[in-house]
């Protein structure tokens, strides 16, 4: 028989969910041990690249979201 997981799935998913919305590393303690779960840093401190294809959105909205964001940025980048 294996031993039980420390951490079951569903607990490091909402660790993983509260890390990556928040930007922070979270940290829990069972039975001595520390289990902590970071967001990716790189992917929070650089920009989408500008090329993206339209599989890389999951909806409509997020898509033109990020093509008036492109939009801004040109018009700034201009001016």
């Amino acid at each position: 028989m294996t031993t039980p997981a420390l951490v079951k799935a569903a607990e490091l998913k909402r660790m993983a969910d509260v890390a990556k919305s928040k930007g922070v590393t979270v940290w829990i303690e069972i039975n001595g041990r520390r289990v902590g779960v970071s967001p990716d840093i790189q992917s929070a401190i650089s920009e989408k690249p500008v090329d993206m294809k339209p599989e890389d959105f999951s909806s409509l909205a997020e898509w033109q979201a990020w093509r008036d964001r492109e939009r801004a940025r040109e018009a700034q980048r201009d001016s």
